[in-house]
């Protein structure tokens, strides 16, 4: 992206990634299409954090295609923002919205609805009548629209036999409503054990007689029968989010993401916005169709569970709220399930949703896990024919080909659910006693940290030992080894950190002992022996055990190849860290990654022992392995980050600095890939590139690691730097601990190596903490740019709009204006996205209608309506109709109900002076709002107002003392209520700045070995050591 001279509009473009959720309903007439689109990562991840129904995303290139469902309106959208948007075809040329109009107009052969006479209501019902001592029918539920929720349990002897007193496995589907191959995969398998045990096969009238088999064959039977009535590609369920009693593309709530588990933990696995394809709803199990499942779930507790989704061919599980998260029961999950080389159906790709998919919260299989205690499952059944996405074509022969390919995994759950903890695989695998790392039974779980309890070296006696095992093996001993001498110890049971642990442990559970008694240099052996059974055993060094409470962590990358940096052998910059920490008396040890031969240190082993870690990375750009190509990453990279999480998930301090510190996990030097595998080159050869994954994480274009640990939810690349010179700007201190504190960079005495800077956008600055308190983040420090456009236009406070879309915010206050006439100036510094995101000055007669926009007569605003109109953003806020109209040609006046449109979008480029003119008002009281309104997605900073004066005196606040009878109001009539509004803030509280801090971390946006003189570098080492650990 190319910079500009002016630092407001550099960070215009840069933050206009800053997405928020869509818009609400389209019009009923608006029909779904599927797309693709080619874009950027950036833009990518634009799309996904959007709220939009992306359904799938692939690299090509330096580039990503998105496969999105769109209304015609969304589409147009895109298309007004310059996007490259084409219709998804099959190989014959056909649409998806083809395919499903060819079906429905031949009469389907396979597909039945939920309401017609012989529908799939009709057949369960039928079947049940039928199989009356197989059989049994139970209504879980009602829909919104009166259609019942039913589940039926298939067993011998099923009516005299209670509920969940036999081993279960739960089959659902169709909570996505389009996904008709699920309906139906589910329902031949529902005939399949019923037939075959009237067949008097051996095996399924074995199975019936110990196990109680439960279906749901429409979890979503609203939004399942409007997809055969009106609309083939709908998703969601039908309920009416603006209560116009009408059903449009904007209503329904997704009931994959509405259950309580998880709920709205963050923005990214689900959505707020009512409009978006994965809206969570109002609350946790908002919806009947949720509270159906979950009530049946926490009934009879099943031991397994697949819910079959489309289109995709994933078989998907727990944890999906948080990437790299396997669980102690994931032996379990990977022998039903498989290995990509080896997987439980053919073809399809296993491993844990997050990090095969994307992240979800409030979803369904992690709440069965969780609550339940059920191994619970998301098969995404295949398309049909390429290109076919979820029209999967109406042919008996290819829907039956597709329930073969899965029955032997849907078998393999029935047959496992009287003993779990020993699986019945499909294809072969077995559950060991013991686990010392996740990837001995799927190499893909390489780079995970948190089940890998192996290590080469220790830093400290005593040192923690873990190892997943069986419960059924009952008491577990640690087992060590030194010179000869065999040493042991107990265990006991380690759940978890502060955010997260081992999920669902009913069958494996994490135990842990110590090893004690080594010195260092000593070889220690290490293994686990309870019931009857040894684990495998490992290695380690004994290295240091000197109780210093501050470890260093060189990670400069000198052996890398970005920089490639030829002859040097050792830590370039470790100095300026080791000196800075014994001037202040902290007593510290040292790891190097490059010299532990690229490996990083690990979060038992290594970082256990610390009170606090300060990880830098020197001149390293991007972590990757001599002689490799861009586009490509270590998988150095994402365990050392997953190294990191763990350290902090049980305690752990880190300071995080580097002038690219952190960067390659965001997209800003374009995505980077690694190979989870083996460490291979990602983009060397397509069927490695294949089974990659973007440092990125998935979905939002930036790591969570780096989002919700460190608090930066984006990563602003050379926001620090002033573009005329190439100099970076000093840094200011706004809050704890760098309160007071001025640095600049590159001096005489620094290592002057800032040619790079960043700034970061905070966490909090886009979720609330009030909302998302776990995410809590602050500016620590700034950059003081001239002219500081982020900065107060005088004195400490000003008024800023914060950051969020489908907002209508106001600043809002009544003035009397004399017989005379009067004026109202103020100043204002803004970054909206230019032509859809506005600033503007309303004004009514006290308590009249007579509303309208008053023009700024220092000419800062035009009539201008831009592109939001044009989109029709009437529908997020229908007020706007007193100022603008959406003309039947398509074009937008800057005329409305009564009122006129006069308006300012963009960057102002610093601080402006308003002057409205109030004359219009003489001899009354009148009204006036400051307002703020933006559309469905993508921001700038937002508005900051300073200095109002009104030339009567009335109003007139620079707000250093409050307020001063301003307030903040709430959107116009019509309008969703605001996700933040105008607050009364310093610098401090505007969340962009060069140091980020959280409770556990802080996080620079440049190298602490840049800082010039050792007597300030010294300073900013032991505040943050002090802040946090002391």
């Amino acid at each position: 992206m190319k910079r500009t001279a002016v630092i407001l509009s550099t960070l215009a473009l840069v933050f206009s990634g800053v997405v928020m959720p869509p818009a609400q309903a389209a019009p009923t007439s608006e029909s779904l299409e599927v797309y693709n689109v080619l874009t950027s990562p950036e833009t990518a991840g634009e799309l996904a954090r959007d709220g939009l129904d992306v359904v799938a995303a692939r690299t090509v290139g330096d580039q990503v295609e998105v496969e999105v469902v769109l209304a015609d309106s969304e589409r147009d959208r895109l298309v007004g923002r310059g996007l490259d948007v084409k219709v998804k075809r099959t190989k014959d040329g056909k649409s998806t919205r083809q395919l499903a109009a060819e079906q429905a107009a031949n009469g389907f052969t396979v597909w039945r609805s939920y309401d017609e006479p012989g529908g799939i209501r009709d057949q369960i019902y039928a079947l049940a009548r039928a199989n009356r001592n197989l059989v049994k029918l139970e209504v879980l539920g009602h829909t919104g629209q009166g259609r019942e929720i039913i589940a039926v349990k298939v067993t011998q002897g099923a009516p005299g036999i209670a509920d969940g007193s036999r081993p279960a496995v739960l089959y659902s589907s169709t909570q996505h409503a389009r996904e008709w191959i699920s309906t139906e995969v589910n329902r031949r398998l529902l005939n399949h054990y019923v037939d075959r045990f009237k067949a008097n096969d051996p095996e399924i009238k074995r199975l019936l007689k110990d196990t109680e088999l439960w279906f749901i064959l429409v979890a979503n039977p609203d939004g399942y029968q409007y997809s055969f009535d009106a609309e083939r590609l709908w998703r969601k369920n039908l309920r009416d989010n603006d209560n116009n009693g009408v059903t449009t593309v904007g209503d329904g709530v997704d009931p994959n993401r509405n259950f309580n588990e998880h709920w709205n933990y963050d923005a990214e696995g689900s959505s707020s916005a009512t409009s978006s394809e994965t809206y969570r709803g109002a609350n946790a199990a908002s919806e009947p169709e949720t509270r159906a499942m979950a009530g049946l779930l926490d009934r009879i507790k099943p031991k397994f569970q697949s819910n079959w989704h489309s289109a995709g061919e994933w078989i998907l599980y727990p944890q999906g709220w948080q990437t790299g998260t396997p669980e102690a029961d994931n032996p379990i999950y990977v022998a039903l399930a498989g290995t990509d080389a080896n997987p439980a159906i053919a073809g399809f790709d296993p491993g844990i949703s997050s990090d095969e998919l994307y992240v979800t919260n409030g979803e369904t299989t992690d709440y069965a896990d969780t609550s339940a205690g059920t191994v619970a499952f998301t098969p995404e059944l295949s398309e049909g024919c390429e290109g076919c996405g979820f029209v999967f074509p109406d042919d008996p022969a290819l829907v039956e080909a597709q329930f073969q390919r899965t029955l032997p995994f849907a078998l393999s759950l029935a047959r496992s659910a009287p003993d779990p903890a020993n699986p019945k695989s499909a294809v072969g695998i077995t559950a060991a006693p013991f686990y010392l790392d996740q990837a001995d039974i799927d190499p893909e779980n390489g780079p995970l940290s948190m089940m890998d309890f192996t290590f080469d070296v220790s830093y400290g006696d005593p040192q923690q030992v873990r190892v997943l095992a069986k419960k059924s093996l009952g008491a577990v001993t640690a087992k060590w080894e030194i010179d000869g001498v065999t040493h042991s110890a107990p265990t006991t049971e380690w759940t978890g950190g502060e955010r997260y642990g081992v999920g669902n442990a009913n069958y494996y559970h994490v135990v842990s002992g110590e090893v004690t008694g080594t010195s260092p240099g000593d070889k220690v052996k290490v293994w686990f022996e309870g019931g009857g059974a040894t684990s495998p055993s490992f290695e380690y060094q004994a290295v240091a055990e000197t109780g210093d409470r501050v470890l260093v962590l060189a990670a400069e990358d000198y052996t890398g190849a970005s920089p490639p940096m030829p002859g040097v052998t050792s830590p370039q910059f470790l100095s300026y860290y080791t000196d800075a920490l014994t001037a202040s008396g902290i007593s510290h040890d040292v790891y190097d990654v490059d010299a532990n031969g690229r490996v990083a240190p690990d979060a038992l082993g290594v970082l256990s022992h610390y009170d606090a870690v300060v990880w830098y990375t020197g001149n390293d750009v991007i972590t990757r392995e001599l002689g490799w190509g861009p586009g490509n990453a270590s998988s150095l990279a994402q365990t050392e980050l997953f190294e990191i999480r763990d350290y902090l998930n049980e305690g752990g301090k880190v300071l995080y600095t580097g002038k690219f510190a952190g960067h390659q996990y965001a997209t800003g030097h374009g995505t980077m890939l690694y190979d989870p595998f083996e460490n291979a080159q990602c983009r060397a050869d397509p069927a490695i590139q294949a089974r990659c994954r973007p440092l990125s994480g998935a979905g939002d274009n930036i790591n969570d690691v780096i989002e919700y640990w460190f608090g930066a939810s984006t990563i602003n690349e050379d926001a620090g730097t002033d573009p005329d010179t190439g100099d970076p700007f000093d840094v200011k201190g706004v809050s704890d601990p760098y309160t007071g504190l001025a640095l600049s960079l590159n001096g005489a005495d620094s290592a002057q190596n800032q040619n790079h800077t960043a700034s970061f956008l905070t966490t909090s600055g886009l979720l609330p903490v009030g909302q998302y308190p776990q995410f809590a983040s602050t500016v620590a420090a700034g950059w003081d740019r001239p002219g500081g456009p982020f900065a107060p236009h005088t004195g400490d406070f000003y008024v800023y709009s914060q950051i969020g879309d489908i907002s209508y915010k106001r600043l809002t206050r009544t003035l009397a204006v004399p017989a005379g006439g009067a004026q109202l100036s103020f100043w204002t510094s803004y970054d909206t996205e230019p032509a859809w995101d506005h600033l503007f000055v309303e004004a009514r007669t006290a308590g009249g209608d007579n509303w309208t926009t008053l023009p700024d007569l220092n000419g800062h605003t035009t009539a201008d309506p831009g592109e939001s109109c044009l989109a029709g953003w009437r529908d997020l806020h229908p007020h706007l109709d007193r100022y603008q109209t959406l003309n039947p040609d398509g074009t937008c006046s800057p005329t409305g109900a009564g009122g006129v449109w006069n308006s300012s979008s963009g960057s102002s480029h610093g601080w402006q002076q308003w002057n409205v003119d109030l004359a219009a008002y003489a001899g009354q009281s009148v009204e006036i709002s400051i307002a703020y309104a933006s559309d469905w997605s993508i921001q700038g900073l937002g508005a900051f107002i300073d200095d109002i004066v009104m030339t009567t005196g009335e109003g007139t606040t620079s707000f250093e003392t409050g307020l001063d009878g301003w307030a903040a109001t709430g959107p116009a009539a019509g309008s969703a209520p605001n996700p933040n509004n105008f607050i009364r803030a310093t610098a401090a509280g505007f969340p962009e700045g060069a140091v980020v801090a959280t409770a556990d971390t802080l996080y620079f946006g440049f190298g602490f070995e840049g800082i010039s003189g050792a007597a300030v570098r010294n300073e900013v080492m032991d505040r943050a050591i002090e802040y946090l650990i002391n």
